[in-house]
C-alpha cells in the first residue's frame, strides 16, 4: 500500500509540473522567497503610457495575481473607473486554479456597472466597472488586461508596483513614452535595496522591477509608500477636464489652478456681502473677524461630495453654496475665501493629503492631494482652515491634515506650505475628580475630562453629537475597568471658543476594590489606565512609527473608608525615554484623603527597528504603574 501511494503522488507531482511548463500560473513554479510571508504574489504587471499630445493618453494595463488566502481576496477584485473623457477598450479577464488550468474566462458582462457614487457625492459623473470574484478554493489566479485613453494627461498615474505589505511580486514592468515637445519629469522613491532596472533616453523611461519578496507586517509599521519604491510623474503641458495647461513648478501649476479653475468662482451675491458685514461691523480684530465668517460659514452650510468633469476639480461658484446651503471641500474652502475678501481678509485655497500623513510631493508639479482647506495669513501667523467641518473650532486642523507639506495657490503662483504641527502639550487630556470608595469595595466617583488638539479631534469624532444610550455605551467601553458602572450623569460639551472638548461623569460601581482576607486592594487609577503593550517582534525589519504624540494628566482625589488604615501605599514613579516619560505620584492631602497625579507624555516620530525592544518595555512599564494598587487593612 505505500508503494501504491508513492506512486500515485509521483503520477500526479508529474501532472502538475507537465501542466506547469505550459503555463506560468502554477503556484509549483513559484519560488518559495516570493511565497514566505505573501498573502499574494504579483506573478507580473505591465502598465505601458504613451503620451499621443497634450490632449491624449493611451494606458495599457496587463496583469496576473496569484491570491494565496483569503487574507488576500480583495486584490482577485478588478475596479476600472471611467468617464466621458477616460474610456475602457479591449477588456479581458481569466481565473486559473493553482496548476495554472483555467477554470474561468470573464466576459464583459460578467462586470457590474456602477456609478462612482461614494456616498457624499449628491453628483458624481465618474462610473466604474467592477468584478468580484469569489474563489472556490486558494490559491487561484487571476490575469487580466484592459486599455484607457483618456485626454486627461494631466494625471499620470503613479508606479506602485507593490500594494500592500505581504504581497510579492515575480515581475513588474512600467513604461511611459511622450512626445519631444512635452518636459517629463519623476520623483523617484526608495529604490534603493530593490532590484530595479531603469531605462531613459529621449521620450522614453522604462522601469523594470523583478523577484521582490513580500514585506511582512510589523507593529508600528511605517506607511507603505514611504518605504516600497514608488514614482510619480508630470509632464508640463497637460490637460484637465477640457482646459490646457502649461507648469514646469508649482509656482506656475499654482498660478494656472487659480487663473482657470478658481479666478471666476469668487463672485457673492450682494446679500451674502451686506449679511457678512453687518456680521463683522465694529470688529477690527482681523483673527475675531476670520472667525466670525468661519463660524458663519459652518452654521449656514453643510458638506456634499460634487464631482462631475471639472467640478471634480473647480469649486462651485460661490454665489451657488451661498444659494443652496451646500458644497464639497472646494466649494465651501472657496466659499468661506470670498467671505473673508468681502472683509478684507486674504486667504488661499491649498491642496492636501487628508487622513494618512502624506506630503505634496516637492518635485513634480502635477495634480496632487484629496482635500482642499484653506490658509488665512495674519500679522504672520499661519492659520489653516477646515471648511467642511460644522463642528471644529476655528484653525483646529487635528490628526486629518496636520503636519505634512501642502500646495497654497495664490493669484501670482503655488506655494508649497507646512500645515500646523501641534506641540505634545497641544495634544492635552486632562483628567480632573475624585473618587471615594466604601467598606464594600463600591466607588462613587465624579470627573471632568477636557480635551485639547489633536485628542479634542479625537473626542470630537468619539462622542459628539451621540445620544443617551450611545453615550452610556461609549463611557462604559471608555471605563471598561470598572464594572457594574451606573451612571447619573454623562455630559460632553463642544467648546469651539475654547478649542476644548469637555465631559463630565458622576457613577457608581460595585466592587471596585477587591479583598483578600481583611484588606482591601484599591487599583488607584480609576478612569485612565493604559492596558496596551506593543506586540513583541524578535526579528525586527523595519524602522516604526509613532503617529501622534499627546499628554496625558490625570488629579484625582481618593477618599478611603474610615474604617481602613493604609498597610501598603506604592512610591512615586518617574520614567524617562526617548519615547515619552511617564510619573505617578501619591500624596497625602488629609485625613483618609490622598491626591494621585499621574502624567503620561508620548512623543511621535519614526524610530530606528532597534529602539522597538526599548519602546515595548517602556509601554510594558506604563501599563505595570498603571495597575499600581494601595493595600488596605480593616481595623
Amino acid at each position: 500500500m505505500k508503494l501504491a501511494f508513492n506512486t500515485s503522488l509521483f503520477f500526479i507531482f508529474l501532472y502538475l509540473t507537465s501542466y506547469s511548463q505550459n503555463s506560468h500560473f502554477s503556484v509549483l513554479t513559484l519560488p518559495d522567497s516570493l511565497v514566505t510571508d505573501a498573502n499574494s504574489v504579483v506573478q507580473f504587471e505591465d502598465i505601458s503610457i504613451e503620451i499621443k499630445s497634450q490632449r491624449e493618453m493611451l494606458v495599457h494595463v496587463k496583469k496576473a495575481i496569484t491570491i494565496l488566502n483569503k487574507l488576500d481576496e480583495e486584490y482577485a477584485d478588478i475596479t476600472i473607473h471611467y468617464n466621458k473623457r477616460r474610456k475602457i477598450k479591449n477588456l479581458e479577464a481569466h481565473v486559473y486554479d493553482a496548476t495554472g488550468r483555467e477554470i474561468k474566462k470573464i466576459k464583459k458582462n460578467d462586470f457590474k456597472d456602477y456609478s462612482a457614487y461614494d456616498g457624499f457625492s449628491l453628483y458624481n459623473d465618474g462610473r466604474l466597472l467592477y468584478y468580484d470574484h469569489t474563489p472556490v478554493a486558494y490559491p487561484f489566479t487571476i490575469s487580466y488586461s484592459y486599455d484607457i485613453q483618456s485626454s486627461n494627461t494631466a494625471f499620470i498615474r503613479r508606479w506602485v508596483p507593490v500594494k500592500s505589505y505581504h504581497q510579492s511580486v515575480r515581475k513588474a514592468v512600467f513604461s511611459i513614452r511622450y512626445p519631444l515637445d512635452i518636459t517629463l519629469r519623476k520623483s523617484e522613491k526608495n529604490f534603493e535595496n530593490f532590484n530595479i532596472s531603469t531605462t531613459e533616453s529621449a521620450g522614453i523611461l522604462r522601469y523594470e522591477l523583478k523577484n521582490i519578496p513580500a514585506i511582512k507586517y510589523e507593529p508600528y509599521s511605517p506607511y507603505l509608500l514611504n518605504i516600497i519604491p514608488n514614482v510619480k510623474l508630470g509632464i508640463n503641458k497637460f490637460n484637465l477636464e477640457g482646459v490646457d495647461g502649461v507648469a514646469d513648478n508649482w509656482k506656475e501649476f499654482g498660478k494656472w489652478y487659480y487663473d482657470n479653475l478658481i479666478k471666476n468662482t469668487l463672485a457673492l451675491p450682494e446679500s451674502a456681502k451686506s449679511r457678512i458685514k453687518t456680521l463683522t461691523a465694529g470688529v477690527t480684530n482681523p483673527v475675531e473677524k476670520a472667525r466670525i465668517v468661519y463660524e458663519f460659514v459652518q452654521n449656514k452650510v453643510r458638506y456634499i461630495s460634487i464631482q462631475v468633469g471639472i467640478g471634480g476639480f473647480k469649486p462651485m461658484l460661490a454665489s451657488q453654496v451661498d444659494n443652496l446651503g451646500y458644497g464639497d471641500c472646494k466649494a465651501l474652502t472657496n466659499y468661506t475665501a470670498s467671505l473673508l475678501n468681502e472683509v478684507g481678509i486674504k486667504s488661499y485655497h491649498t491642496l492636501i493629503y487628508g487622513s494618512d500623513k502624506r506630503d505634496i510631493d516637492a518635485t513634480v508639479a502635477a495634480p496632487e492631494g484629496n482635500h482642499m482647506i484653506l490658509y488665512v495669513p495674519i500679522n504672520n501667523q499661519d492659520f489653516w482652515l477646515e471648511c467642511t467641518s460644522q463642528k471644529s473650532p476655528f484653525s483646529e486642523l487635528g490628526n486629518f491634515t496636520d503636519d505634512r507639506d501642502a500646495l497654497v495657490i495664490m493669484p501670482e503662483g503655488g506655494v508649497l506650505k507646512h500645515t500646523r504641527v501641534y506641540k505634545v502639550e497641544e495634544n492635552l487630556q486632562h483628567t480632573k475628580g475624585s473618587y471615594s470608595v466604601d467598606e464594600t469595595g463600591a466607588i462613587s466617583a465624579a470627573i471632568t475630562i477636557e480635551s485639547s488638539g489633536t485628542q479634542y479631534d479625537d473626542n470630537l469624532g468619539e462622542y459628539d453629537g451621540k445620544s443617551k444610550k450611545e453615550l452610556d455605551v461609549l463611557f462604559k467601553e471608555y471605563l471598561s475597568d470598572i464594572n457594574n458602572i451606573s451612571f447619573s450623569e454623562i455630559t460632553v460639551v463642544n467648546n469651539k471658543k475654547d478649542a476644548k472638548f469637555e465631559e463630565k461623569l458622576v457613577f457608581s460601581a460595585t466592587d471596585y476594590a477587591s479583598f483578600s482576607g481583611d484588606h482591601m486592594l484599591l487599583p488607584l487609577n480609576a478612569f485612565n489606565r493604559n492596558t496596551y503593550v506593543p506586540k513583541r517582534v524578535r526579528h525586527r525589519e523595519l524602522p516604526f512609527e509613532i503617529k501622534g504624540s499627546y499628554l496625558d494628566i490625570d488629579e484625582i482625589e481618593i477618599s478611603l473608608p474610615e474604617t481602613f488604615q493604609i498597610t501598603y501605599l506604592p512610591e512615586s514613579v518617574n520614567l524617562t525615554s526617548k519615547f515619552g516619560t511617564y510619573e505617578v505620584h501619591i500624596e497625602k492631602t488629609k485625613e483618609n484623603s490622598y491626591l494621585y497625579k499621574r502624567t503620561l507624555k508620548i512623543v511621535a516620530g519614526n524610530y530606528e527597528k532597534e529602539d522597538y525592544e526599548a519602546y515595548r518595555k517602556f509601554r510594558k512599564k506604563v501599563k505595570k504603574y498603571d495597575n499600581l494598587k494601595m493595600i488596605l487593612t480593616k481595623q
